[in-house]
């Protein structure tokens, strides 16, 4: 949610699943679902691997010459692999708030999937490169 008034918090915390279990730390009192979300090749998978707190889940698969007509990537920048599915970490928040991350794929094709991760997310992050 986007604030209005310096003093409206930016994103709406939900209660998380499970707070205190044991998978969450007792002190988590709050959760939110972010999509990141993207061209081919911006580096969705390199942040969420990156921020993740967890092993983060990821969809990685090798790029194929076939490929190439349906998923071109601009540049030669020796990208080998591509998100075919999702990816997908956590980060925690000065100890009390979880944000579950959630990274799509960047082809065009995946948008029926975009618009599937996207319900209930509270905010989004988009990445793209100059020239995308």
């Amino acid at each position: 949610m986007v604030s209005k008034a310096a003093s409206e918090p930016l994103i709406e915390a939900a209660p998380p699943p499970a707070a205190g279990g044991k998978y969450l730390d007792s002190n988590v009192s709050g959760a939110a679902k972010i999509l990141v979300v993207g061209p081919l090749g911006v580096g969705k998978t390199t942040l969420i691997g990156t921020v993740s707190e967890i092993q983060p889940l990821s969809t990685e698969a090798s790029m194929t010459q076939a490929g190439v007509r349906v998923d071109p990537y601009p540049g030669d920048s020796g990208k080998k692999t591509t998100t075919v599915a999702l990816d997908f970490g956590r980060l925690t928040i000065d100890g009390d708030l979880v944000l579950y991350l959630f990274g799509t794929p960047g082809q065009q094709r995946f948008l029926p999937a975009w618009q599937d991760l996207a319900k209930g997310r509270s905010a989004r992050s988009r990445w793209w490169t100059p020239g995308t």
